[in-house]
């Protein structure tokens, strides 16, 4: 028997207060199992439940729901394109209260305050001005990482990389059906700053020693439930981090390849 739930857990850390802006990153199969060695199920929707709760009715929450097929000429529907960010996005997704904004690449499920201006954000860019990711720096958002290393799911560090401008990668247009959420399907083309494969960058296990850097000067807060880490992290501290590697050490700490 759990002698208290992760929910329940999350919330004693004091990491979200109530109006925060909480970006959620999580890929949860090692705490799954670590209520299943307990002989309970963790139950994803109580994790979304206790979230909506911290922030309040002021807060905004954002679960990625990603999903890449459209980078491969697949075509992306509203309702039918499946997450492939993990299963308490999914969960998210499926929450009561929240909807998916439009992009057809990087879409995210959102709850809140800001959900009807985060679901009228229309950008044809994945990242950079316009986008969602700039809003997360505009409103001083919080990222909430579960079960993985601070940096390695913060998709924010490519938005980073496109505002700064990088010798690695370069703007790619697709171009595939979109099918709208009232049902209407037209031809769209978005963009995305990608990785230019002669230079094939290698990340540093999932940006490693940048998130090293931070947690070494204070800006990762990290605690272990049952020795499954989550982290918290303000993105303004990321993009900074981030900024000031690539700028100033050719971005050595985020990848491998040669200069």
């Amino acid at each position: 028997m759990m002698e208290v739930s992760y929910p329940d857990w999350l919330e004693t850390q004091n990491w979200i207060k109530k109006g925060d802006c909480v970006y959620v990153i999580s890929d949860i199969l090692e705490l799954a199992k670590t209520y299943r060695a307990q002989g309970e199920k963790l139950q994803l929707s109580h994790v979304v439940e206790k979230l909506q709760e911290l922030v309040g009715e002021e807060g905004t929450l954002l679960f990625p729901t990603f999903n890449w097929d459209f980078c491969k000429g697949i075509a992306f529907d509203y309702y039918k394109t499946p997450c492939r960010t993990g299963a308490l996005s999914t969960a998210a997704l499926k929450h009561e209260g929240f909807q998916r904004t439009a992009h057809p690449i990087y879409s995210f499920a959102v709850w809140g305050k800001k959900q009807a201006e985060l679901m009228e954000n229309d950008a044809v860019d994945s990242f950079g001005p316009g986008t969602i990711f700039e809003k997360l720096y505009d409103w001083n958002a919080k990222a909430l990482v579960i079960g993985i290393p601070p940096l390695s799911g913060l998709t924010y560090i490519h938005h980073v990389e496109q505002v700064v401008g990088v010798p690695f990668r370069y703007h790619k247009t697709f171009t595939a059906d979109y099918t709208t959420a009232d049902g209407v399907c037209t031809e769209r083309s978005y963009r995305m700053y990608v990785r230019d494969l002669d230079i094939d960058p290698k990340e540093i296990n999932g940006f490693a020693p940048l998130g090293e850097i931070m947690e070494r000067d204070g800006l990762i807060r990290k605690a272990y439930y049952s020795g499954v880490p989550s982290e918290m992290l303000y993105i303004r501290d990321a993009d900074a981090a981030a900024r000031k590697d690539i700028l100033e050490n050719e971005a050595r700490n985020m990848y491998d390849y040669e200069r």
